[in-house]
């Protein structure tokens, strides 16, 4: 049997450079095989911990335009989907809705090329990772996750090796505190896309994703760890992050520090229904003065959420969402002419949650209506500004208040949830009104509230998950994805819908199935629940 961690040998990996904005340009990345001492360990997080970013930045320009599609075109050498972490993430809930051009043409194309791209996973089919023209795309975020895991795995190792022999016991404690972070915020992500959630009754039981934790290259093939024993690890490593991280100051905010571990320790925290744990650790974050809500007031045109905001705690990777909801582009002329578009956009139903006036600041803050009737609405909300901020992977002031306010809730402390949420409302609202839900109700108000101020940052399709499973006020939905297609002469029109069934009816459907190569290499001890065949509605 050949000695490999998941098909991931973090030592035969050739050394990696990524680039992003900010303080990432002037920083380089290490591979293992040059690491002598910790400060280039340190160097190594650039490359092989943290993510790199990319297209922030809204435009109109049809070249760059035309290279949308790349982000979900295999590699031609290693026939994988290049590494975007997790493209997908915006477009399985109930947010996104499919976009075609509403107007006809005779002479016209129209290339959608994310639609093409995303069709089976928008859709929940059975195997989601094939185009709309039946070509494979293998998931190349699965392979990457698992190399940076692996690398955190012997960053941690090799640090604590050093220990005895390194004079500079703060870099030491930087270094492992920030591997920490990651390698839990990688499993967390990867337990919500390719595990079940985390029910609190049967987490013991419930399979969820390999755990990993050792930098050796072990001899044995892997299976499925329980949901219990993944976020148990996920919880240690974080609480460890934030005493190894204590005193030690952000000098930017694409490199983690002790208030993000603490923020996103209340995110684990509620997932997994320890109620007290996440106001803890909210507080620590809502304590922190480097750190707070903005008023919405005050909001011009531009990113509604930047890097160099109070709301940023931490942020890497790239923003996804600028290509997703990206702009029309019109390119060439006469029969050459073609529109070029994402193919999806904001669904009625998230819209609806605004309310029908002009009182949540947030419809026009994170929103742009496109220039045609009909055309929908784009999330704009970490666009138009140079100073990124990934809508994946960033965590903001806001969720650490939505955290607090629906523990207390779910802990029957309704009066002390409604303070909480009040705070975020009042710089969200011209005018906030009173909250008058209890309990269930209350539970309920606070999870909309997180829609509107979440959306479009990876944590919808999370949370949906999460809610059907809770223990105290149970919530799960239908979801329909509306199917449109274009027709030459007539213009664009709608086919039918897709369905997803409440999790309790469909929960293979709501776990994206490990990939195909992962699967054989380990030899079966790896397997996928069956996802059922989905076919359109026609209405």
């Amino acid at each position: 049997m050949k000695s490999r961690i998941l098909y991931i040998c973090l030592m035969s990996c050739l050394p990696v450079l990524f680039t992003a904005c900010g303080d990432f340009l002037e920083e380089k990345s290490q591979n293992l095989a040059y690491v002598e001492k910790v400060a280039d360990l340190n160097e190594l997080l650039i490359g092989e911990g943290y993510l790199s970013g990319g297209n922030s930045i809204d435009t109109l320009n049809a070249a760059s335009v035309n290279k949308w599609g790349s982000i979900w075109n295999m590699n031609a050498v290693t026939g994988k989907m290049p590494v975007n972490n997790f493209p997908y993430i915006h477009l399985m809930d109930d947010d996104a809705t499919e976009y075609l051009l509403c107007e006809k043409s005779i002479v016209n194309t129209e290339k959608n090329y994310i639609r093409m791209k995303a069709i089976n996973l928008h859709h929940w089919q059975p195997d989601p990772f094939y185009d709309s023209e039946n070509a494979e795309i293998n998931d190349g975020n699965w392979q990457n996750m698992w190399k940076r895991i692996a690398a955190m795995n012997s960053v941690i190792y090799q640090v604590n090796e050093m220990r005895g022999k390194e004079d500079d016991k703060v870099l030491c404690n930087k270094v492992e505190g920030e591997a920490r972070f990651l390698r839990a915020q990688y499993y967390f992500y990867m337990a919500n896309l390719y595990g079940k959630p985390y029910r609190k009754a049967s987490a013991s039981i419930d399979p969820c994703i390999p755990l990993k934790t050792s930098e050796e290259i072990e001899d044995k093939y892997f299976s499925r760890a329980t949901c219990e024993e993944v976020y148990r690890q996920v919880v240690k490593d974080l609480e460890q992050a934030t005493v190894l991280l204590q005193g030690i100051e952000q000098t930017t905010k694409y490199r983690t520090n002790q208030t993000a571990a603490f923020a996103l320790l209340s995110r684990v925290h509620l997932f997994m229904e320890n109620y007290e744990a996440a106001v803890a650790a909210a507080d620590s974050v809502i304590g922190n003065p480097d750190y707070y809500l903005r008023d919405l007031k005050a909001y011009q045109r531009g990113s509604a959420v930047y890097v160099t905001s109070p709301e940023v705690i931490f942020t890497h990777g790239p923003n996804i969402m600028a290509v997703v909801h990206a702009p029309v582009v019109v390119s060439g002329s006469g029969v050459n002419q073609q529109r070029i578009s994402s193919g999806y956009t904001t669904s009625e139903d998230l819209l609806a949650c605004y309310g029908e006036n002009d009182n949540d600041m947030r419809l026009k803050a994170f929103f742009i209506e496109r220039p045609a009737p009909g055309n929908g609405w784009r999330c704009v909300k970490t666009q138009f500004n140079a100073e990124e901020v990934s809508d994946i992977m960033a965590i903001r002031v806001p969720e650490v208040y939505l955290n607090k306010a629906e523990a207390l809730a779910l802990l029957g402390r309704d009066a002390e949830a409604i303070e909480v949420l009040n705070e975020l409302r009042e710089k969200r609202l011209k005018v906030a009104g009173a909250v008058t839900e209890s309990g269930e109700g209350l539970v309920n108000f606070i999870r909309d509230e997180r829609r509107r101020e979440l959306c479009f940052e990876g944590h919808r399709w999370f949370d949906l998950r999460r809610y059907a499973v809770n223990s105290v006020y149970p919530y799960e939905k239908e979801i329909r994805h509306i199917s449109y297609d274009f027709l030459e002469g007539s213009g664009v029109y709608r086919v039918g819908t897709y369905v997803l069934k409440p999790y309790s009816q469909d929960a293979a459907a709501y776990m994206l199935p490990i990939p195909r190569y992962a699967i054989e290499f380990n030899e079966g001890t790896l397997t996928n629940e069956v996802r059922p065949s989905r076919e359109i509605v026609v209405e």
